[in-house]
């Protein structure tokens, strides 16, 4: 094709004929310009189909990351349920008056599965997401905005959840120097093996509330019930908001493209 066009300018410019010539220059460089505009047409057009292809794929993987934690979640809710009132048999059983050790290690495990309240959402794809700038492929505006307030919160029920936890190691540590509280728990209570180890003396206090000791731990229990409620607010409330971006996610992959 190039040959044929340098013939034709060879014979236009024997003949003398610059006028013509110019005008067919300009409409070279025209035909030029229209085929670099088309091919960054195209060009745009392969990276934006890119772009949302990958705005749904990473779509599908926030909406399966919710679901995870929307089912994780219901399940730390259910288990703080329970958990609630075993906490209430526990005061009981302590107000009641305890009699065995037995019934000293049931108090401690459920005192120390009530400090264990942890909040670990599957959040890596958005902080992939944020990291490497790909959350602008996700073009609706409105459900963007939804999925990044969404976790906003799940961040600030993370500091609530730690703020709490840090103030709950010390409530425990006072209740470890102050008692012998933590020899039964089911973490160490095996190492004592003989009576001189471990016996009624140990948790004698337990049966006496004038006893300070008495009271640090009623505190501390007290503590770890604030700790484990908090919990399943934040999560329960995590719970709705997830369903309402799960709702704007479905209705954005149902969409064509």
């Amino acid at each position: 094709m190039s040959r044929i066009f340098h013939r034709i300018r060879q014979r236009m410019l024997k003949e003398d004929r610059l006028s013509r010539y110019f005008l067919y220059a300009i409409g070279e460089i025209v035909l030029v310009v229209i085929g670099i505009l088309i091919a960054l047409q195209i060009n745009n057009w392969n990276q934006r189909s890119r772009e949302h292809r990958a705005g749904v794929d990473l779509l599908e993987q926030v909406h399966s990351d919710l679901v995870q934690d929307t089912t994780d979640f219901r399940a730390i809710v259910a288990r703080n349920a329970a958990l609630r009132e075993e906490i209430r048999g526990l005061l009981t059983t302590l107000y009641d008056g305890v009699d065995s050790i037995e019934q000293v290690k049931r108090m401690s495990n459920v005192y120390d599965r009530a400090l264990d309240q942890t909040f670990s959402p599957h959040d890596n794809t958005y902080r992939s997401m944020v990291s490497t700038g790909t959350l602008g492929y996700i073009r609706n505006d409105t459900l963007k905005e939804a999925i990044m307030d969404l976790y906003a919160e799940y961040d600030q029920g993370r500091e609530l959840l730690r703020s709490i936890g840090d103030w709950m190691i010390k409530v425990v540590a006072t209740v470890d120097t102050e008692t012998d509280f933590m020899k039964f728990g089911s973490a160490i209570n095996d190492i004592y093996t003989t009576e001189a180890m471990l016996n009624e003396r140990d948790y004698a206090f337990l049966n006496d509330q004038e006893d300070r000791r008495f009271m640090i731990l009623v505190r501390a229990i007290s503590g770890a019930a604030f700790n484990q409620k908090v919990n399943s607010d934040v999560h329960a409330h995590l719970i709705t908001r997830c369903e309402a971006v799960l709702l704007q996610i479905d209705k954005e992959l149902g969409q064509e493209p």
